[in-house]
């Protein structure tokens, strides 16, 4: 991501995750945002300021075929309350 905004700049990038871990999530949307936390990997102190979100929120952009073949599996397996939590750290990560 460090070398895409670095060609193309960032205001027409976004990052799009597909994990359901809630603390990976909480990182990685804070790294891809403000830079890596723990300071360890290429993004240590490098604030790109992109925007995640999660696959789910990307549901009505994408066509239902294709969603259904490629999604839907993977959309049952998570628990409704699994995947408000997952909306919520998408929704609160772009307010910062």
């Amino acid at each position: 991501m460090k070398k895409l905004a670095e060609k193309h700049g960032t205001e027409n990038l976004i990052v799009v995750l597909g994990i359901n871990q809630l603390s990976t999530i909480q990182i990685m949307t804070r790294t891809f945002k403000s830079g890596d936390p723990s300071y360890a990997g290429p993004l240590a102190g490098v604030s790109l300021g992109l925007d995640s979100y999660h696959i789910l929120e990307l549901k009505d952009h994408i066509p239902a075929d294709v969603w259904e073949q490629e999604m839907g599996m993977y959309e049952l397996e998570i628990e409704e309350e699994a995947q408000e939590n997952i909306l919520k750290i998408m929704k609160e990560a772009r307010q910062y």
